[in-house]
């Protein structure tokens, strides 16, 4: 652990090449860098002790090395960015891990240091996640904009894509899609099967509340906007010409 009692907290982004919906998409340039190489330049602006890039793919491996970003290949068959995150920490020292969504260019440093004060002030829990209250009308009816409903102890009660027709929009948040694990508790979690939540809402955190693993939610007024789409980049330069 750091010092002050505080854990060690490692970043990785996994950066997949054949994403299903925007191939190449962590080599999309962004203000002249790829896109991946983009988040690490935002993720050192955070509390994290170490930011590294975790891939499948050869040329996203050459384009950080080119950049001097630390960089690990890790297999093309890990089924999510966690499972590459995992399979990341295990060759790496760490207490706590934070997956950085490799396509949030923008994301805010403290959106990052949310996670990891989360362990630091409770340091029994495994899972952390960052919710926003900017959570629009248009972000309601979107599948592609997770929600979350957190108990009044913090906790994640549940995540959906589409709401039901009677679920008032004042409820909820706008789920960001980071987390942070303790490194055991992620080495166990990337093992665990699927669960039918996890299928049907294509949401790899009910795996961990449908084995009844609470996780933390810290909510914020930050946002940060991903590309899953390539119209989604012209939307992420409207809104940063705007800013």
């Amino acid at each position: 652990m750091a010092v002050s009692g505080e854990f060690d907290c490692i970043g990785v982004i996994p950066a997949r090449y054949h994403s299903t919906r925007f191939p190449g998409k962590v080599l999309e340039p962004i203000d002249g860098l790829p896109m991946a190489a983009r988040v690490y330049k935002q993720a050192k602006g955070s509390r994290l002790q170490r930011v590294l890039v975790s891939t499948d793919h050869t040329d996203v491996f050459k384009a950080m090395e080119d950049l001097d970003i630390p960089v690990i290949m890790t297999s093309e068959t890990c089924r999510s960015g966690t499972e590459r995150v995992a399979e990341a920490a295990l060759s790496i020292e760490g207490d706590v891990f934070v997956n950085i969504q490799g396509d949030e260019p923008y994301i805010e440093p403290e959106i990052i240091n949310l996670v990891i004060d989360q362990f630091n002030i409770n340091q029994s829990i495994e899972m952390a996640t960052v919710s926003s209250t900017n959570l629009t009308a248009e972000d309601w009816e979107d599948p592609d904009i997770v929600k979350v409903e957190t108990a009044e102890d913090g906790t994640a009660m549940t995540f959906f894509r589409t709401p039901s027709p009677h679920a008032e929009i004042n409820r909820y948040t706008k789920h960001l899609g980071i987390y942070g694990f303790k490194k055991e508790f992620l080495l166990r979690f990337a093992q665990m099967e699927k669960t039918e939540n996890e299928i049907s809402l294509d949401l790899e955190q009910m795996r961990a509340l449908d084995q009844g693993i609470p996780i933390s939610v810290a909510i914020t007024d930050l946002d940060s906007i991903g590309i899953n789409r390539p119209e989604d980049i012209q939307r992420l330069k409207e809104k940063a010409t705007v800013a």
